[in-house]
């Protein structure tokens, strides 16, 4: 498969997976609707590297010459709950945000922890937990990223990304 059908495929699927619109998509990655359509429908013959780079930060994709993540890495949760700790203390535990993201209830303490993550958190590693919660306890990935969302409504984030999916 080439490579720019392959990245539609990966950017519909994600973007669904978000619940994003291909407007809001666009919207983000400041590009044209038609572009994302034609994209994800594998009509588009050629795309700038400024585009994509723009395209795959805004769903947390990689893009150029990186490693593969291998299954022995870090958890995701690990990983994520170190980032969401960088400015607090304690820190947060990764089985308390596993939690947090499965049922959508933060415990009172690790509120700004939790919040810290949905605002500032590279979109990858929200990507990592919404896969993390799909292939380990079969939640589906809309269903996390739906949570993740409905949380940063709830702890006021402001962070374009929640504020495209609540439209």
């Amino acid at each position: 498969m080439p490579l720019i059908r392959e990245l539609g495929t990966a950017v519909r699927q994600r973007r669904i997976d978000i619940g994003l619109s291909q407007q809001a998509l666009a919207e983000l990655a400041e590009l044209s609707r038609v572009t994302v359509n034609e994209l994800e429908r594998g009509k588009l013959v050629d795309l700038s590297a400024n585009r994509v780079e723009r395209l795959a930060n805004e769903l947390g994709f990689a893009v150029g010459l990186v490693g593969v993540r291998r299954k022995g890495d870090s958890d995701p949760f690990e990983v994520a709950a170190r980032v969401a700790s960088v400015p607090y203390s304690p820190e947060l535990p990764a089985h308390v945000l596993l939690e947090a993201v499965r049922d959508g209830s933060v415990p009172p303490d690790y509120i700004p922890h939790v919040r810290h993550l949905l605002q500032e958190a590279p979109v990858a590693i929200l990507a990592g937990l919404a896969e993390h919660l799909d292939e380990a306890l079969d939640v589906p990935r809309t269903a996390t990223w739906k949570r993740m969302s409905t949380l940063a409504g709830v702890l006021q984030c402001d962070r374009p990304l929640w504020r495209a999916t609540r439209t």
